[in-house]
Protein backbone atom coordinates (compact mmCIF):
# COMPACT_ATOMS: atom_id res chain seq x y z
CA UNK A 1 0.00 0.00 0.00
CA UNK A 2 1.80 3.11 -1.20
CA UNK A 3 1.69 6.01 1.62
CA UNK A 4 -0.20 9.24 1.43
CA UNK A 5 1.93 12.04 1.00
CA UNK A 6 2.37 14.21 4.41
CA UNK A 7 0.63 17.59 4.13
CA UNK A 8 2.06 20.51 3.74
CA UNK A 9 2.65 22.32 6.89
CA UNK A 10 -0.31 25.14 6.95
CA UNK A 11 1.39 28.61 7.40
CA UNK A 12 -0.72 31.81 8.62
CA UNK A 13 -0.70 34.64 5.67
CA UNK A 14 1.80 36.64 8.25
CA UNK A 15 4.06 33.67 8.44
CA UNK A 16 3.56 33.46 4.87
CA UNK A 17 3.90 36.98 4.29
CA UNK A 18 7.42 36.98 6.38
CA UNK A 19 8.65 33.96 4.62
CA UNK A 20 8.57 35.66 1.52
CA UNK A 21 9.79 38.86 2.66
CA UNK A 22 12.79 36.31 3.47
CA UNK A 23 12.93 35.77 -0.14
CA UNK A 24 12.68 39.31 -1.15
CA UNK A 25 15.59 40.12 1.32
CA UNK A 26 17.79 37.28 -0.48
CA UNK A 27 16.79 38.61 -3.77
CA UNK A 28 18.46 42.41 -3.02
CA UNK A 29 21.55 41.08 -1.99
CA UNK A 30 22.20 38.46 -4.39
CA UNK A 31 20.86 40.67 -7.62
CA UNK A 32 20.50 44.33 -6.40
CA UNK A 33 17.14 46.57 -6.11
CA UNK A 34 17.03 45.71 -10.30
CA UNK A 35 16.10 41.86 -9.82
CA UNK A 36 13.30 42.05 -7.19
CA UNK A 37 10.58 41.23 -8.78
CA UNK A 38 7.34 39.33 -7.57
CA UNK A 39 8.38 36.37 -9.93
CA UNK A 40 11.88 36.23 -8.36
CA UNK A 41 10.61 36.25 -4.91
CA UNK A 42 8.20 33.74 -5.82
CA UNK A 43 10.86 31.21 -7.44
CA UNK A 44 13.30 32.37 -4.70
CA UNK A 45 10.46 30.95 -2.21
CA UNK A 46 9.43 27.78 -3.76
CA UNK A 47 5.92 28.75 -4.39
CA UNK A 48 3.49 30.02 -6.96
CA UNK A 49 3.83 33.20 -8.84
CA UNK A 50 0.15 33.47 -7.55
CA UNK A 51 0.87 32.84 -4.01
CA UNK A 52 3.18 36.55 -3.98
CA UNK A 53 0.52 38.97 -5.40
CA UNK A 54 -2.10 37.88 -3.33
CA UNK A 55 0.30 38.38 0.00
CA UNK A 56 1.83 42.11 -1.55
CA UNK A 57 -0.32 42.58 -4.71
CA UNK A 58 2.35 44.92 -6.83
CA UNK A 59 6.00 44.68 -6.00
CA UNK A 60 5.96 48.19 -4.85
CA UNK A 61 4.03 46.96 -1.39
CA UNK A 62 6.57 44.01 -1.74
CA UNK A 63 9.20 47.05 -1.38
CA UNK A 64 7.57 48.91 1.49
CA UNK A 65 6.66 45.69 3.32
CA UNK A 66 10.30 45.40 3.64
CA UNK A 67 10.83 48.85 4.70
CA UNK A 68 8.73 49.10 7.49
CA UNK A 69 9.63 45.21 8.36
CA UNK A 70 13.22 46.63 9.46
CA UNK A 71 11.34 49.74 10.92
CA UNK A 72 9.29 47.73 13.51
CA UNK A 73 12.47 45.34 14.44
CA UNK A 74 15.17 48.46 14.71
CA UNK A 75 12.90 51.14 16.05
CA UNK A 76 11.95 49.72 19.39
CA UNK A 77 15.10 48.32 20.06
CA UNK A 78 16.80 52.18 19.59
CA UNK A 79 14.22 54.14 22.03
CA UNK A 80 14.23 51.50 24.47
CA UNK A 81 17.87 52.70 24.87
CA UNK A 82 17.15 56.16 24.93
CA UNK A 83 14.10 55.78 27.21
CA UNK A 84 16.12 53.96 30.03
CA UNK A 85 18.20 57.65 30.49
CA UNK A 86 17.05 60.96 32.46
CA UNK A 87 18.65 63.47 30.79
CA UNK A 88 18.64 64.61 27.01
CA UNK A 89 22.30 63.95 25.94
CA UNK A 90 22.07 60.87 27.56
CA UNK A 91 18.85 59.75 25.72
CA UNK A 92 20.43 60.73 22.37
CA UNK A 93 23.60 59.13 22.88
CA UNK A 94 22.38 55.64 24.13
CA UNK A 95 19.60 55.95 21.32
CA UNK A 96 22.18 57.02 18.63
CA UNK A 97 24.71 54.39 19.99
CA UNK A 98 21.82 51.40 20.13
CA UNK A 99 21.43 52.24 16.21
CA UNK A 100 25.05 52.18 15.12
CA UNK A 101 25.44 48.87 17.31
CA UNK A 102 22.68 47.12 15.41
CA UNK A 103 24.59 48.85 11.89
CA UNK A 104 27.90 47.18 12.86
CA UNK A 105 26.53 43.98 13.67
CA UNK A 106 24.37 43.41 10.53
CA UNK A 107 26.17 45.54 8.01
CA UNK A 108 24.82 43.46 4.97
CA UNK A 109 21.35 44.23 6.30
CA UNK A 110 21.43 47.74 6.63
CA UNK A 111 23.16 48.18 3.14
CA UNK A 112 20.02 46.08 1.91
CA UNK A 113 17.63 48.23 3.06
CA UNK A 114 19.46 51.61 2.64
CA UNK A 115 19.50 50.29 -1.39
CA UNK A 116 15.77 50.43 -1.10
CA UNK A 117 15.06 53.25 0.55
CA UNK A 118 17.74 55.17 -0.81
CA UNK A 119 18.27 56.71 -4.27
CA UNK A 120 17.23 53.21 -6.18
CA UNK A 121 13.34 53.84 -5.08
CA UNK A 122 13.46 57.11 -7.08
CA UNK A 123 15.29 56.23 -9.93
CA UNK A 124 13.72 53.56 -12.85
CA UNK A 125 14.32 50.55 -11.02
CA UNK A 126 11.13 50.83 -8.89
CA UNK A 127 9.27 53.14 -11.09
CA UNK A 128 10.73 56.62 -9.07
CA UNK A 129 7.72 55.98 -6.23
CA UNK A 130 8.67 58.06 -3.62
CA UNK A 131 5.91 57.10 -1.90
CA UNK A 132 7.57 53.97 -0.49
CA UNK A 133 9.81 56.29 0.49
CA UNK A 134 7.41 58.56 2.50
CA UNK A 135 5.60 55.72 4.04
CA UNK A 136 8.78 53.90 5.11
CA UNK A 137 10.14 57.12 6.85
CA UNK A 138 6.41 58.04 8.75
CA UNK A 139 7.10 54.78 10.51
CA UNK A 140 10.25 56.29 11.78
CA UNK A 141 9.08 59.37 11.97
CA UNK A 142 6.09 58.84 13.93
CA UNK A 143 7.82 56.57 16.49
CA UNK A 144 10.38 59.33 17.08
CA UNK A 145 7.54 62.10 17.43
CA UNK A 146 5.39 59.50 20.09
CA UNK A 147 8.92 58.58 22.56
CA UNK A 148 9.82 62.02 22.06
CA UNK A 149 6.37 63.28 23.39
CA UNK A 150 6.62 60.53 26.33
CA UNK A 151 9.86 61.42 27.37
CA UNK A 152 9.47 64.68 28.06
CA UNK A 153 6.12 64.61 29.53
CA UNK A 154 7.64 62.09 31.96
CA UNK A 155 10.96 64.06 32.71
CA UNK A 156 8.79 67.48 32.32
CA UNK A 157 11.60 68.88 29.51
CA UNK A 158 10.52 71.31 27.63
CA UNK A 159 12.30 71.31 24.17
CA UNK A 160 13.65 74.08 21.85
CA UNK A 161 11.95 72.97 19.27
CA UNK A 162 8.73 71.16 18.71
CA UNK A 163 8.57 67.23 18.46
CA UNK A 164 8.53 66.69 14.60
CA UNK A 165 11.07 68.94 14.33
CA UNK A 166 13.58 67.27 16.58
CA UNK A 167 12.34 64.11 15.45
CA UNK A 168 13.68 65.27 12.00
CA UNK A 169 16.95 66.39 13.24
CA UNK A 170 17.83 62.58 14.99
CA UNK A 171 16.72 60.93 11.48
CA UNK A 172 19.15 63.23 9.97
CA UNK A 173 21.90 62.28 12.68
CA UNK A 174 21.60 58.61 12.23
CA UNK A 175 21.38 58.43 9.12
CA UNK A 176 24.77 59.95 8.40
CA UNK A 177 25.95 58.47 11.01
CA UNK A 178 25.39 55.21 10.23
CA UNK A 179 26.29 55.79 6.56
CA UNK A 180 29.46 56.69 7.77
CA UNK A 181 29.88 53.58 10.08
CA UNK A 182 29.73 51.29 7.13
CA UNK A 183 33.17 52.83 5.99
CA UNK A 184 34.99 53.21 9.12
CA UNK A 185 36.10 49.87 9.96
CA UNK A 186 37.02 50.22 13.64
CA UNK A 187 34.27 52.66 14.58
CA UNK A 188 36.65 55.39 15.94
CA UNK A 189 35.78 58.19 13.74
CA UNK A 190 31.91 57.71 13.59
CA UNK A 191 32.05 57.34 17.64
CA UNK A 192 33.75 61.23 17.80
CA UNK A 193 31.45 62.85 15.27
CA UNK A 194 28.10 60.85 17.58
CA UNK A 195 29.68 62.11 20.63
CA UNK A 196 30.20 65.55 18.76
CA UNK A 197 27.25 65.84 16.94
CA UNK A 198 25.21 64.52 20.00
CA UNK A 199 26.14 67.25 22.25
CA UNK A 200 25.68 69.44 20.01
CA UNK A 201 21.92 68.98 19.32
CA UNK A 202 21.39 68.39 23.29
CA UNK A 203 22.38 71.71 23.52
CA UNK A 204 20.79 73.66 21.11
CA UNK A 205 17.17 71.91 22.34
CA UNK A 206 17.76 72.46 25.82
CA UNK A 207 18.87 76.16 25.35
Amino acid sequence: MTPEPAPRAYRSRAERRDELLDAAALVVRDGGVEALTTRAVAERAGVAHGVVHYAFGARQHLVLALLERQARDVLPRVLAAAEEHDDLAGALEAGVSAYLALVRAEPERFLLLESLSGTALGGPALGGDDALVRGERALWHDGLVAAIERWTARHGVALAEPPAVVADAVLALVDGLGRAAWSDPDGSATDRARALLVRGLAHALTR
